[in-house]
């Protein structure tokens, strides 16, 4: 069931999606280290008859192809483990009367309700390994001037904004991104007409409710996940 929440809400990624993302990180790091030092045990083990020789140099570097797939698998857990982080302070989604904060580790970007066009869903397929995997956005998207080669009567839209709704909602990526581009539309609509106060209750879906949280004041605080409690 829908909950209202007061302005701002902070939008936290779900927990439960970081801890197999921690497990596979976890097993690509151990495998990366484990060969990094396989292949430098391997080199110290060979013998050149001269140390000037081109492949003793190429030997000495060979175990350095293994420090970015280590970064890589380092990087993979500290992302997991910062979005775990209570009020998850560097990857949020905000949510406020003036617009969209959008929070990663290293920036934030900022979208005022008055510049974001409309929001609606967007279908991304991709091939892997085990097959063709869809996954669903929720994206802000206004029109472009045609490109060049574009034929007149064209349409051509340029996007301002995606979110991956799933990040925040309820394992169902395509209702996720429905709903939040329902629930961002509404707002939208609230604030340019003047409707949304900074300290507005307003609705949140249901399947945001779980990931939704109070966002700390700008002077400071704690940032708490909001208690499920159905308002009738």
């Amino acid at each position: 069931m829908d909950q209202h929440v007061r302005l701002p809400i902070r939008l936290l990624p779900r927990r439960g999606a970081q801890i197999p993302l921690i497990l596979f990180f976890g097993a690509f790091l151990g495998f990366a280290i484990f060969w990094t030092v396989s292949a430098a045990v391997t080199t110290d083990t060979r013998s050149f008859s001269d140390s000037s020789d081109t492949e003793f140099w190429l030997s000495r570097l060979f175990p350095l192809f293994g420090v970015p797939f280590i970064l890589i698998g380092a990087g993979g857990i500290a992302s997991a483990v910062l979005k775990l982080l209570p009020g998850s302070p560097y990857y949020h989604l905000e949510i406020n009367a003036d617009g969209l904060l959008v929070r990663s580790l290293f920036k934030q970007k900022r979208y005022g309700w008055r510049e974001l066009p409309p929001f609606n869903t967007l279908e991304r397929r991709r091939r892997t390994k085990n097959g063709t995997r869809i996954d669903w956005y929720t994206v802000a998207m206004e029109g472009a001037p045609l490109e060049p080669g574009m034929k007149a009567g064209a349409t051509h839209q340029c996007e301002v904004l995606r979110i991956f709704a799933d990040e925040y909602g309820a394992k169902n990526g395509q209702q996720d991104a429905a709903d939040l581009a329902a629930w961002l539309n509404h707002l939208r609509d609230l604030a340019r007409d003047n409707r949304l106060s900074s300290n507005e209750q307003v609705r949140v879906p249901s399947g945001f409710v779980a990931n939704a949280a109070t966002s700390p004041s700008p002077l400071g605080g704690r940032t708490e996940r909001m208690q499920t409690v159905v308002r009738r």
